[in-house]
């Protein structure tokens, strides 16, 4: 800056402050309200199409509720109809290995080639054998509404005994087959 020019905030802004703008830029676009809960009541409103079960924290009762939000798309839905009938399912979750401790819960077919398939996601706070049928039993019965007759051929689990139990109450005539490491 030469001597007798005026300088102008413009002058102070350092990089650290446009990579903070950015951050907060982007946290800004997919986040559509501060409070977690109401942005993904707020996401699941716009998107009615691909979510089949939602579910918000709280108490019924005196008994503690989970979240949970399961989301299927169009297009996973006709995977699921495709490769899920008669075929294969496998169900896998991670647990709480987010910022939030979420479990996040996979469900995969297998095409021709045998390469998996995303049939569905479900998030929930809580995995027990009844918050589970919570959404299994919406994901049946959403299957049976498009095919009658759908049934998968196998379900393959990990060692989780929430999970086997979960899909013995839901889907009791479908064998489950463990998946060891």
């Amino acid at each position: 800056m030469n001597a007798g020019q005026s300088m102008t905030r413009d002058d102070f802004i350092r990089l650290q402050n446009i990579a903070y703008l950015d951050r907060k830029h982007k946290i800004g676009s997919w986040r559509l309200h501060t409070n977690p809960a109401i942005s993904i009541r707020s996401w699941a409103l716009q998107h009615l199409k691909d979510v089949f079960f939602l579910q918000d924290v709280g108490e019924i009762n005196g008994i503690q509720v989970p979240f949970t939000i399961s989301i299927q798309t169009p297009t996973q839905c006709e995977s699921m109809l495709s490769y899920g009938h008669n075929g294969a399912i496998s169900m896998d979750a991670t647990f709480g290995t987010n910022d939030m401790k979420f479990n996040l819960f996979t469900l995969m077919g297998f095409d021709d080639h045998r390469m998996g398939v995303p049939l569905a996601q479900i998030i929930t706070n809580r995995q027990i054998v009844q918050d589970l049928i919570k959404w299994l039993k919406p994901l049946k019965d959403k299957m049976l509404s498009h095919m009658p007759h759908w049934k998968p051929s196998c379900f393959l689990i990990d060692d989780a005994p929430q999970e086997l139990k979960a899909f013995q109450l839901v889907l009791y005539l479908v064998p489950v087959l463990y998946l060891f490491p």
